[in-house]
C-alpha cells in the first residue's frame, strides 16, 4: 500500500489510479534494470499520466483524452506558481513517443526515467496538499 493509499478519504477512483501508477511504475523499474528502454519508457509515461488523473480526481476532474493532460498540468502550474510541473510533464511526453518510435538514445534514458521519478513525486505532494 503506498503512503497515498493511507490517507484517509480517498475515493475508490483516486485509489485505483494510484495502484495503476505503482503497477506501471514497478514494472517500468524491472525493464529498467534489463535496459529494455523503450518498454520501460512506455510504463513510466503510464504511471506519469495515471498519477495526473489521481491528482485531477481529487477535484473531480476526470482526464478523457491525452491532450487533456497538457490541459491539465498548465492549469496546475497556473494555480501553484510552479511552471516546472508543466515544463516537466512536456518533457516527459517523449517516453510516450520513445515506445514507437526509439527516440531517447539508450545513454540518454536514465535522466529521462530520473525525471519521471521527479514528477511522480511532485504529483504526489501536490495530491497531499489537496
Amino acid at each position: 500500500m503506498t503512503e497515498m493509499e493511507k490517507l484517509s478519504g480517498l475515493s475508490d477512483i483516486t485509489s485505483g489510479y494510484l495502484k495503476t501508477r505503482d503497477k506501471y511504475l514497478s514494472n517500468a523499474n524491472k525493464y529498467f534494470s534489463k535496459n529494455e528502454f523503450r518498454k520501460s519508457s512506455e510504463l513510466l509515461w503510464g504511471a506519469v499520466t495515471q498519477s495526473i488523473k489521481a491528482l485531477a480526481s481529487l477535484s473531480n476532474i476526470h482526464i478523457p483524452s491525452h491532450a487533456k493532460f497538457f490541459d491539465y498540468t498548465r492549469s496546475v502550474s497556473k494555480e501553484t506558481g510552479d511552471e516546472t510541473y508543466h515544463t516537466l510533464f512536456l518533457e516527459l511526453n517523449i517516453l510516450h513517443k520513445n515506445f514507437y518510435d526509439e527516440e531517447i538514445p539508450p545513454v540518454d534514458f536514465p535522466i529521462f526515467y530520473r525525471k519521471a521519478i521527479s514528477f511522480l513525486k511532485k504529483t504526489e505532494e501536490l495530491m497531499k496538499c489537496r
